[in-house]
């Protein structure tokens, strides 16, 4: 049960009620589709089960659908971090990364910060550039926040 999916961890949880050999119910579970109804228990379907379902048993501290923003992230690492960590914990709240260079600069410093700006739109991340935070408050890209 260790080594199973979050996926095929969660079928067998649901469906396996000792009428049926555990062997078989885990088959079952590889062969089972689930659709993605948007909720933390079809997120990371592939990520280890055991780690996947302790982690809904702990304490949240952070609201799942709160955003998160990082302020000066210059080649983008952290913010792609926070990404697929909030995406690994089924957060839906908005990710907003930002650098303090334009993006003219960026690509001069950092041949890997155009892969960097797509992985985080991948994960439905927002992006900007020339952000001051000091200035936060007059930035129209951060009005209402």
């Amino acid at each position: 049960l260790r080594m199973l999916s979050h996926k095929d961890l969660r079928y067998v949880m649901d469906h396996f009620d000792g009428k049926k050999e555990l062997k078989e119910v885990i088959q079952a579970a590889s062969e089972a589709e689930v659709k993605d109804d948007f909720t933390a228990s079809t997120s990371v379907l592939q990520a280890p089960g055991l780690a996947v379902l302790t982690r809904f048993s702990r304490l949240e501290l952070i609201d799942p659908t709160a955003d998160a923003a990082v302020f000066g992230d210059a080649n983008l690492t952290f913010g792609i971090k926070l990404a697929k960590h909030r995406k690994a914990l089924g957060h839906v709240g908005r990710v907003i990364a930002t650098t303090f260079e334009e993006l003219e600069t960026l690509r001069e410093r950092y041949k890997e910060i155009d892969d960097s700006i797509a992985l985080l739109e991948d994960h439905f991340a927002e992006v900007h550039h020339g952000v001051d935070c000091t200035k936060i408050a007059l930035n129209p890209n951060f009005k209402g926040l």
